[in-house]
């Protein structure tokens, strides 16, 4: 089971994996002085606990009074700044505890986002000893959160320990939220592990509990992992069909909205429709400037473009490529991005500027060692990916979806481009 570190552990962990980087932003020093406090507080007795919850609160004060007349914070940081101060200074009591893990949840989100993800786990680690005493649905989503963290730096068998942890509360609780997050997770693990079956199962399981709660947030990742399982094992309908639930369930995110419509317009192109694939692409691109989204779909716009030979969108996407990727940190999804598009100057007959990108996906694969990549960009698999796939047959539901990306939102390719700048 993977442990906390120290806070000082974890933050050069952190920005060792980041490489180039030297800090993640104007709230490290905040971040770690509340991991420093949290871990203090998970190592001593109940005799002494009191009266340094209140020391490190009033520390946070301090920080917080400083960070108010600075201006440099978000509301969502300063909010949980003060919630994390009320908490500690009634951390003897169920309302203190939950407001000292529900702060926590809060700032572990921003670091994980950020890429602190060793800090985020240790955080979440301390609050779970120092907010023992709080509520079932806190002690289990604080399990679940950690959990999700784990996943993210690839420590699955510690990730399945904690949504286990989780998952159990929930029952214990009668809580059909938090067994409902816990299903979902392990879905994930089940799917980056390669197991279908049991991913689907998990997938389904954590859908109806979902429901149940009523959870519109949750029905809609459901339906994500079931888009992509269904669709890798080969149930077309059933992955079409999922996939419009989820873009249906998001609206009103338009970033959640983004990735479902994104996610359908890869299906499109698997599935041999290339002009509702290219729709549902332009669409996504209208509605986000989150890079990785848009790395995503410019890739999947690319290739699209090329199968229909739409030379004019296909220069226009390469362009906004290259200038996404030069203020890009992601470099899998940047050669993902530039291998879609190499593919897609292979479709038009372009084989010398398809070569060019070809050799830079080359070149971040073998520097970052993406075999899978590598072993994609030789050039006979490269002519496969660009070849117009054959057309699936679907349903008469799928067949509608199919029909309504076709013609949806005419002035999507307009916005698309003006989105990131």
């Amino acid at each position: 089971m993977l442990a906390p570190l120290s806070p000082l552990d974890a933050y050069r962990t952190d920005l060792d994996r980041q490489q180039r980087r030297s800090e993640f932003g104007n709230a490290d020093t905040v971040w770690l002085l509340l991991a420093h406090c949290l871990g203090r507080l998970s190592k001593v007795g109940d005799a002494v606990r009191d009266q340094l919850a209140l020391q490190s609160a009033n520390a946070l004060r301090d920080l917080a009074d400083s960070a108010q007349e600075s201006e440099v914070f978000d509301s969502a940081h300063l909010n949980d700044l003060r919630m994390m101060i009320a908490g500690l200074s009634a951390i003897e009591t169920r309302a203190g505890a939950d407001s000292v893990s529900r702060a926590c949840r809060g700032f572990a989100a921003r670091m994980a986002e950020s890429g602190a993800l060793a800090v985020a786990f240790s955080v979440i680690g301390f609050a779970r000893t120092v907010a023992a005493d709080g509520s079932d649905r806190e002690r289990g989503l604080l399990a679940a959160d950690q959990a999700r963290i784990a996943r993210q730096l690839g420590e699955l068998d510690s990730a399945d320990e904690l949504y286990k942890t989780a998952s159990a509360i929930g029952e214990r609780s009668s809580d059909a939220e938090l067994r409902s997050r816990a299903s979902l997770g392990r879905g994930v693990i089940s799917r980056v592990r390669g197991n279908y079956p049991k991913a689907r199962a998990y997938f389904e399981h954590g859908l109806t509990l979902a429901e149940a709660a009523e959870s519109r947030e949750l029905e809609f990742f459901a339906h994500q992992g079931l888009t992509i399982v269904t669709c890798v094992t080969g149930d077309s309908d059933a992955s079409i069909r999922h996939g419009w639930d989820a873009y249906r369930l998001a609206a009103g995110d338009v970033t959640r909205e983004a990735e479902s419509l994104a996610n359908l317009a890869q299906l499109c192109l698997e599935y041999g429709y290339s002009r509702a694939s290219l729709s549902g692409f332009m669409a996504a691109l209208a509605r986000t400037n989150m890079v990785r989204i848009r790395l995503a779909a410019l890739g999947g716009a690319a290739l699209a473009a090329g199968r229909l030979e739409e030379r004019s969108t296909l220069t226009r996407v390469s362009r906004e490529i290259t200038e996404t990727i030069e203020g890009s940190a992601l470099p899998y999804e940047n050669a993902q991005a530039l291998f879609h598009l190499s593919a897609g100057y292979l479709a038009v007959g372009d084989e010398v500027t398809s070569e060019r990108f070809r050799k830079e996906v080359q070149t971040i694969a073998k520097a970052r060692g993406y075999f899978e990549l590598q072993e994609r960009v030789e050039r006979e698999e490269l002519a496969r990916a660009a070849r117009m796939a054959a057309r699936r047959d679907l349903g008469a539901t799928s067949r509608r979806v199919v029909s309504t990306l076709e013609t949806f939102e005419p002035e999507s390719e307009a916005l698309a481009f003006a989105h990131a700048h």
